[in-house]
């Protein structure tokens, strides 16, 4: 099953205006900007665009996160100017906050128990 980056570079080389919209608009998806790296040289070559699925930004830790929802969410410009530490912990409260108001937070579970 081809992934959102992949269904929307498939529509942008068949000119498929409907797809295209149909995927920008979705709400699920966003364009993120990705370093490319030589890992030779060790060195950025390049910058790429990728459409990434992001519904699971704002429901899963940092960490559960796949590269490019990463690369997203260093983006926003909630957490842009934050360094990388001060960014996962400010991310992963507010996961908390949303966990606790579904009543999926593990401290739920154990309370209950």
């Amino acid at each position: 099953m081809p992934d959102v980056n992949e269904k929307m570079n498939e529509a942008i080389e068949q000119d498929d205006f409907n797809k295209i919209e149909a995927i920008a608009l979705s709400g699920k998806t966003a364009p993120v900007r990705v370093a490319c790296f030589d890992i030779f040289k060790g060195e950025i070559t390049h910058y790429e665009t990728r459409w990434t699925d992001i519904s699971e930004v704002g429901k899963e830790y940092f960490d559960s996160l796949s590269g490019d929802c990463q690369d997203y969410v260093m983006q926003l410009d909630e957490y842009k100017k934050l360094d990388y530490d001060k960014l996962v912990e400010t991310y992963d409260n507010k996961v908390e906050q949303y966990e606790l108001k579904k009543g999926t937070h593990i401290s739920q579970f154990l309370k209950n128990k």
